[in-house]
């Protein structure tokens, strides 16, 4: 985003296709290629190592063609300049201890893959010379992408909401999934729109920004979400205190290590369980045991971890979980701090975390020194508000640098564009 939000200016025919080409490229990363799954085929999810050659295609081919058009568009000097010292050492550290695990070939795979999809975010707002042709795509994403989940709803139900058919948690039957894979996916996303309408409303677009908001939230509603839906007004309250606070990472610090003490700090640290006894379940639908098994497995490995998300589905979980531990059958720890700390030892989690949630608040209090009129304010409030319930979600969901992820999808945008801005002439 080359510059600030701006009126309407006359049509420019490279824009519309760039927007064109940004909108698809974003629409793939929220369905993984794969919109409208079916749940009630073992051949789906019998092998969770494998991935469909569409989304193998897709992931070469967007990325490639992404750094082309930053190129022809002359911002290549930017996109080396996002790609900071820290997501270097991360993406080292991270090869290193998935050459030692159990499956390398796996684990460089799927590394590769998260690599892709951060060079995506990396690029896309790149591509937009303004930041206002950049907020009009997304919110063109976004309504697609909610008129294709009530859509699905209304004429394909079976593959659009939970039933007793699926092959797995028949438990969530009747809530929605839309055009996700599942439930906890359809209603962090359902927030990540939210937040998307809020600005459109913010900006002067009443009509599709309260369209959006709208339809969000009937989704976060209908997808029975819980975990995500206790965390919005956290992360609007977080959001707004953060852009107007002298001190935002006393706020963020409070919000995101807060979360994380009450869920997986209630297992982790005996004393504090007995707080959180007294509290409704933190758990949200009795993950205390699949906490515990994390902790346990991060603890036998402290330094290497097992290797880029090659744990939970590849056996290497029998290792630490015995055969009949039911808390082994999961696909993730259920929270993506955990997660890291699994695939890459606590010197990966260490390194992840300076990135997604240090260096973003050194980016903040670097746009804020700039006088910011009212739609920049409305944009940077925006930004923090995908980047934070990124961070507080990732306590309940393996949310966390986790590969093509819609969720971490969404909440990286955020964290680039904070990265971008801040390095701009913007924050001057």
């Amino acid at each position: 985003m080359r510059d600030a939000i701006a009126q309407p200016a006359e049509v420019d025919l490279g824009q519309v296709l760039i927007a064109l080409f940004a909108g698809f490229a974003i629409l793939v990363l929220w369905t993984r290629a794969q919109p409208f799954a079916s749940l009630s085929d073992y051949g789906v999810i019998d092998d969770p190592t494998q991935s469909n050659s569409l989304r193998r295609n897709l992931t070469v081919l967007i990325p490639g063609l992404a750094v082309l058009l930053v190129w022809r568009g002359g911002t290549t000097r930017q996109l080396w300049g996002a790609i900071s010292p820290g997501l270097v050492a991360i993406f080292g550290w991270f090869a290193l201890t998935s050459l030692v695990s159990a499956s390398p070939g796996l684990a460089l795979n799927r590394l590769a893959l998260a690599g892709a999809v951060i060079g995506i975010a990396l690029c896309l707002p790149l591509l937009f010379k303004r930041a206002e042709t950049f907020v009009t795509t997304l919110g063109a994403a976004t309504s697609i992408a909610i008129a294709l989940c009530f859509s699905g709803v209304l004429f394909i139900p079976d593959l659009a909401i939970h039933s007793l058919r699926d092959t797995v948690e028949q438990g969530s039957a009747g809530d929605w999934r839309g055009i996700f894979r599942h439930k906890n996916d359809s209603a962090p996303m359902a927030i990540h729109f939210s937040f998307i309408g809020l600005l459109l409303l913010r900006l002067g677009r009443p009509a599709r920004g309260g369209a959006i908001v709208t339809g969000a939230l009937v989704l976060l509603f209908m997808s029975g979400g819980k975990s995500a839906a206790l965390l919005l007004i956290p992360a609007l309250t977080g959001a707004a205190l953060i852009v107007r606070s002298r001190h935002p990472a006393v706020i963020a610090t409070l919000a995101v290590g807060g979360t994380a003490l009450v869920t997986v700090g209630s297992v982790a640290f005996p004393a504090l369980a007995v707080i959180t006894n007294h509290l409704p379940d933190p758990t949200f639908t009795g993950r205390a045991d699949i906490w515990q098994l994390a902790l346990d497995a991060a603890e036998r490995r402290p330094l290497t971890g097992y290797g880029y998300n090659v744990f939970w589905d590849t056996g290497v979980i029998y290792a630490v979980a015995g055969s009949n531990d039911t808390a082994a059958r999961v696909s993730h720890a259920h929270n993506g701090f955990l997660d890291v700390a699994i695939s890459a030892g606590l010197p990966g989690l260490i390194l992840v975390l300076f990135w997604a949630g240090i260096a973003p608040l050194q980016h903040i209090v670097a746009i804020k020194r700039r006088t910011l009129d009212h739609a920049e304010q409305a944009l940077l409030e925006f930004f923090v508000r995908g980047w934070l319930f990124t961070l507080l979600i990732s306590s309940l969901e393996a949310v966390l640098f986790n590969r093509g992820d819609s969720i971490w999808f969404t909440g990286l945008l955020s964290i680039v564009c904070l990265r971008l801005w801040s390095r701009s002439d913007l924050a001057r």
